[in-house]
């Protein structure tokens, strides 16, 4: 945490540096424990592994993000199967972004992810469906007339992080994508129902981090911060909650934990986050 702390202020730029913090630390130590994973067992490590800074340069998490790649790129993106046919807009995004954050050295294969992205994802309501793969309608129905707001959100991530790259050159078509996903998101107030002003779903309030597949309200507000959206006012609401829930001692607690055998907490449920807290200041302050 300390070393998460410091790059974000700058103050930690040198892998060599960082060394020392990363074989002290405990949740390294936990996080790099085991190696019996399937794709999303994988999937999930390698997600938490992505928000410690350099753990990039670790040996260990190269073998396993190649191996993510070995078991799920399948040609036109990323499948949990590996078969094009069960390619779901939210974990292609996801591995997008891992293999993004965690510098995945063969770019034609993160392309491959965003193309997916730009060619078959929905960013309004009423999209025709150009994809043909099953899977997108079996498991939650990705691409219907109302897109799965995960889908929209997890999408969005993978091409803000695409973008942030020192690489990147200038792409107009992935630009107004990204821009008419970011505006969806906005026009419901970030988390909200158009119909009802109710959450749209009951994971996206549940304060937690790292995030998982369930999209919440943290993990979007960092998005439209990264696009510097957070002034926005249809924000204002998505704030105004993360404010209520801050406790007297001056922190967040999280209110929940996602349950999978391989996911490894960073925080523990009704007590103080640290690492939940400082990802919520960063946004607020």
């Amino acid at each position: 945490f300390i070393l998460k702390r410091e790059y974000d202020k700058g103050q930690m730029d040198n892998y060599h540096v960082a060394e020392k913090y990363l074989e002290k630390s405990l949740l390294v130590a936990q996080l790099l424990d085991s190696d019996n994973f399937d794709a999303l067992s994988l999937l999930y490590r390698l997600t938490e592994l992505s928000e410690i800074p350099f753990t990039y340069e670790i040996p260990k998490v190269k073998v396993w993000l190649q191996t993510l790649v070995d078991m799920t790129f399948c040609g036109e993106g990323f499948s949990l199967t590996k078969n094009t046919d069960y390619i779901l807009s939210c974990y292609n995004s996801m591995i997008t972004s891992i293999l993004i954050k965690l510098q995945y050295a063969e770019t034609n294969k993160i392309e491959k992810g965003i193309e997916w992205i730009l060619n078959y994802q929905h960013t309004r309501r009423g999209q025709k469906n150009n994809w043909k793969g099953t899977g997108v309608l079996k498991y939650g129905g990705c691409m219907k007339s109302t897109p799965c707001y995960i889908g929209v959100v997890k999408a969005m991530i993978a091409l803000s992080d695409y973008r942030k790259q020192k690489s990147y050159l200038p792409n107009i078509v992935l630009e107004e994508k990204l821009n008419e996903g970011l505006e969806y998101i906005l026009s419901h107030a970030v988390y909200k129902r158009l119909s009802t002003d109710a959450p749209i779903t009951k994971d996206i309030v549940k304060l937690t981090y790292p995030f998982s597949y369930k999209v919440n309200i943290l993990e979007i507000l960092r998005l439209l911060n990264d696009n510097e959206l957070l002034h926005d006012k249809r924000c204002d609401s998505a704030k105004e909650y993360l404010i209520s829930k801050k406790k007297k001692i001056g922190m967040w607690h999280p209110s929940s934990i996602y349950t999978h055998k391989d996911w490894q907490p960073f925080d523990r449920v009704g007590k103080p986050g640290v690492w939940l807290s400082h990802e919520i200041e960063k946004l607020l302050i």
